[in-house]
């Protein structure tokens, strides 16, 4: 795996990290590239993580971050470690972990059919300031009269981003699930929507039909980005058959990383 392509935002720590990274790699072999890669690096936070797999998810090839943003969850190099990431380069076995996305068939009031992908999250949410109301099903059953500003639904990788902050939970990466949580839900003595969040086997189908579309305007994002100018009327989420391969250090620890990105936030020294 001797082909690289560097994946970068334009900051100016960035860009400097890419520059010494392009001459540890052609000094050890490499050979960095745009074409047919083996291995993508990004270089940024995971904002700038999430833009890689949006461009190249679809190459099946495996990424790696380097972080030079500030939460950096995805990313778990850091540039005073860049040569450790040459040392992972150069072992003949590679410690890659799979990810599988999200997937969203939307349907627009004008019957335009969009399909998307995410890989940390899908925001199902209201633009105006109304309630949304939306029928909720479950593997094609019924399962709640919907009245709030609408849903979240993420991967375990994805759990910890917005998810986490509307009254998620922490789901570890490893785990075979997805997570449905609901945004301030509006709950009275005549609806009872869903009030926590559920997490789901990875073969669960839910889908979301939305009462009064062509009135109240309801957005669907993937990984912060729009699926549709238009109003959306029906939504249908599923784990999909495209995955994404992320290469990780011998000394990953998803507690350890939870523990540093989000309980600390690097403060650990205080507490030793």
């Amino acid at each position: 795996m001797r082909r690289i392509y560097i994946h970068h935002n334009n900051s100016r720590v960035s860009i400097r990290v890419k520059e010494k990274l392009i001459e540890l790699l052609k000094d050890n072999e490499f050979y960095p590239t745009k074409y047919q890669p083996d291995i993508i690096i990004v270089i940024g936070g995971d904002g700038t993580m999430l833009s890689a797999i949006r461009a190249h998810s679809i190459k099946n090839i495996p990424f790696i971050g380097i972080n030079t943003g500030t939460l950096g969850f995805l990313p778990s190099i850091l540039p005073k470690d860049i040569d450790t990431l040459i040392d992972i380069l150069k072992q003949k076995e590679l410690k890659v972990f799979e990810y599988p996305l999200l997937e969203v068939h939307s349907k627009t009031i004008n019957e335009e059919k969009v399909i998307n992908y995410a890989f940390n999250e899908i925001l199902i949410k209201h633009q105006q300031p109304k309630l949304m109301e939306a029928l909720v099903y479950l593997n094609k059953k019924p399962f709640n009269y919907f009245t709030g500003d609408g849903f979240i639904l993420s991967t375990p990788v994805g759990a910890t981003g917005y998810a986490i902050w509307a009254g998620g939970v922490a789901t570890h990466s490893d785990l075979p699930v997805f997570q449905l949580t609901p945004l301030n839900p509006n709950d009275n003595r005549i609806n009872r929507p869903m009030k926590t969040s559920m997490i789901v086997p990875n073969n669960t189908l839910i889908d979301f039909k939305i009462i009064k579309a062509h009135q109240r305007a309801v957005i669907v994002a993937c990984d912060g980005i729009n699926v549709s100018d238009d109003y959306i009327a029906e939504i249908h989420v599923k784990i999909s058959d495209l995955s994404v391969k992320i290469l990780r250090t011998d000394d990953y620890d998803y507690f350890e990383l939870y523990r540093q990105k989000i309980i600390d936030k690097n403060i650990y020294r205080y507490l030793k």
